[in-house]
């Protein structure tokens, strides 16, 4: 029995179809291949815990805590570009900021006078009440009230209320010329 070749059109069919079927498998298992590399380096979104922490001028310092949700590390450090990554304790991480004013708090609340020892302090509320916030210098007593008018020196050991971060220091800048300072470094190095 001989067999009759196949007609020129069905050799012609047969072998499309040969070259469709391998070009989807092929196409197939690129895309799979594909697929699979992406996997894995597809990055994981993950929950961590951030710890904000304001450093102002005045001294105080405000914590804020809140969750976010972030797919790398990178995207945390770009979110935070004005801050300074401090410290990562597994999924917490710790950030600060320094910021050039003073907090609300002082902002409503902060009070330049005399300290107990003759030091320019920051209080929490008028001196006598002896809160303290932030302690400077010492200041030469006897040069302040020989060259400072009596009412000025009063409203010093009363309380000079500040509200912004011009007056805390032009307050420090015009105090700092009655440092004693000088007279203790010089007492010290004896």
């Amino acid at each position: 029995m001989i067999r009759k070749p196949l007609p020129k059109h069905w050799r012609t069919l047969l072998a499309l179809s040969l070259l469709f079927i391998v070009v989807i498998s092929g196409g197939t298992w690129y895309l799979y291949s594909a697929i699979e590399k992406l996997k894995g380096n597809e990055a994981v979104a993950q929950t961590v815990d951030l710890v904000l922490k304001r450093e102002y001028i005045c001294g105080e310092t405000e914590e804020e805590t809140k969750r976010e949700t972030v797919a790398s590390v990178d995207e945390l450090l770009r979110r935070y570009q004005g801050w300074t990554f401090v410290s990562r304790n597994r999924n917490v991480y710790t950030f600060e900021k320094k910021i050039n004013d003073l907090s609300p708090h002082c902002k409503e609340n902060a009070y330049f006078g005399l300290g107990a020892d003759g030091e320019l302090t920051l209080f929490d509320g008028l001196p006598e009440k002896g809160q303290v916030i932030q302690t400077f210098f010492r200041l030469d007593t006897k040069k302040l009230e020989s060259s400072l008018p009596p009412e000025e020196l009063q409203l010093l050991r009363k309380g000079i209320h500040i509200t912004d971060a011009a007056e805390y220091n032009s307050i420090i800048s015009t105090y700092s010329e009655f440092s004693n300072e000088e007279k203790e470094a010089a007492v010290q190095l004896k």
